[in-house]
C-alpha cells in the first residue's frame, strides 16, 4: 500500500492505495527494504521474495524451495547477506543479494 506521508511516521490517511497487485493465486507476508528503496515482500503461492519498486513496478522474482516464504531482511559486514525465512520446512536461509539491504532498526 502507498500512503501520503505528511511527516516522519505521519500519514494523511490511513487508507492506502494498493501499489503492486500480483497476478494469480499469490499473498504477500513480511517484507524489508533495500538501500535503494525497493521493496521485497516474502510471497506466499509462488514461493519465493517479490522485489518492487517505490513506483509499483516488479523489479524481479527471487524464487525458493519453501511455499511459506514468510521474512526477509539483511545483515553482513556490507549489507548484502539476505536472511529469509522459509517457514514451511522451519530454515532461516543467508544468501547473497543484488542489492544492499537496509539495516534492521532494532
Amino acid at each position: 500500500m502507498a500512503f501520503n506521508v505528511v511527516a516522519p511516521g505521519k500519514v494523511a490517511s490511513t487508507s492506502g492505495t494498493p501499489l503492486y497487485r500480483p497476478a494469480g493465486y499469490k499473498f504477500f507476508d513480511s517484507l524489508g527494504v533495500e538501500a535503494c528503496g525497493n521493496i521485497c515482500v516474502a510471497t506466499i503461492g509462488e514461493c519465493g521474495i517479490s522485489v518492487i519498486s517505490p513506483a509499483g513496478e516488479l523489479v524481479e522474482f527471487v524464487a525458493t524451495d519453501d511455499v511459506f516464504t514468510t521474512n526477509i531482511c539483511w545483515g553482513g559486514a556490507d549489507g548484502m547477506d539476505a536472511y529469509i525465512t522459509c517457514s514451511g520446512s522451519g530454515r532461516l536461509v543467508r544468501t547473497r543479494w543484488k542489492r544492499h539491504g537496509l539495516k534492521l532498526a532494532y
